[in-house]
């Protein structure tokens, strides 16, 4: 091999060397799944009450999703309390979301259940939930949902054993921490969280980044929390994959890092007119960025890398 020869190979192992640092540079800058989130939109056909107008969720909600259908994001998810009261409010809500056209994910609020005991068993399947708890992969990405209302007294119809069962571990709950005896409470149940423990425990095994998301914070111990909240961040603390929980209930929004994962509280849509609150989600491998919209700040939170 010529002089000649040797630059014009060595000049095509530099291009092509620096081709694939700047692939690779590309995809560490491209998010791990991008998604729309809303929380609260809390419709009822009802007079203002304060600062929450309920009628306004709707014009809201219709320019939110309007803007995030711009996004062409991959999906939308809503965190509990579509509506805030009467069964027939679905009807209303619901169908705005098409506008996406995308698919949108939700999970159970406690207002989700302010309806009447003999509708209580179709809210699940009016929101088009496969379960009351679930999880799902998109882009790599697993999202578990939880139910957060699993034990609670607003669930189940009055009286039935379910809800006396569930008023006897709530107060069990309290005695540990008053705060957790609102009526709006809401844990999760045993089953629940062997089903947490073993979902988790199959994404660290395989190496998948996790979002969970819940209606009620975890985070501070502030009476909005879930009942049996450190429960639930000692199984969360236990594995690596997770890289942060979403939720929402306390419409004044929070967020708290435990660990180096950020919990988060996003703000509700409800509240006076024309302000609205909701956020596009970026996840990276280092970091997650969330861009509000209207009440919802715009930030980014530094991640830990994922242990191998």
């Amino acid at each position: 091999m010529n002089r000649r020869q040797f630059l014009v190979l060595a000049s095509a192992s530099a291009v092509a060397a620096g081709t694939k640092a700047s692939a690779q540079a590309d995809v560490a800058a491209a998010p791990l799944i991008s998604f729309g989130l809303l929380t609260d939109v809390q419709y009822a056909d009802a007079d203002p009450q304060g600062e929450r107008h309920y009628r306004e969720s709707i014009p809201k909600l219709q320019a939110a999703v309007a803007d995030l259908a711009k996004e062409q994001l991959p999906l939308t998810i809503h965190l509990g309390d579509v509506i805030d009261r009467d069964f027939a409010s679905f009807a209303v809500v619901l169908p705005l979301f098409q506008a996406l056209g995308g698919p949108v994910r939700y999970l159970l609020g406690n207002h989700d259940y302010n309806v009447r005991d003999a509708e209580k068993g179709r809210v699940v399947a009016t929101l088009g939930m496969p379960h009351d708890y679930y999880s799902f992969s998109n882009s790599g990405v697993k999202f578990v949902m939880l139910d957060t209302t699993d034990v609670s007294t607003y669930k189940y119809p009055q009286g039935s054993a379910a809800a006396v069962a569930a008023a006897a571990v709530i107060k069990q709950h309290a005695a540990g921490n008053p705060h957790n005896a609102q009526p709006s409470s809401g844990g999760i149940s045993p089953a629940q969280l062997a089903w947490l423990e073993k979902e988790l425990a199959a994404a660290d095994a395989a190496h998948q980044p996790v979002v969970v998301c819940g209606h009620h914070p975890l985070v501070p111990e502030s009476g909005h929390q879930a009942s049996n909240s450190r429960e639930i961040l000692a199984v969360l603390a236990g594995h690596r994959c997770v890289r942060a929980y979403c939720c929402g209930h306390n419409h004044a929004g929070g967020q708290v890092l435990v660990n180096g994962v950020p919990f988060i509280t996003f703000k509700s849509i409800l509240h006076h007119p024309q302000v609205t609150s909701y956020a596009v989600v970026r996840l990276f491998t280092d970091r997650l960025v969330i861009e509000g919209r209207g009440r919802e700040q715009s930030r980014v939170i530094p991640l830990a890398a994922m242990a191998p």
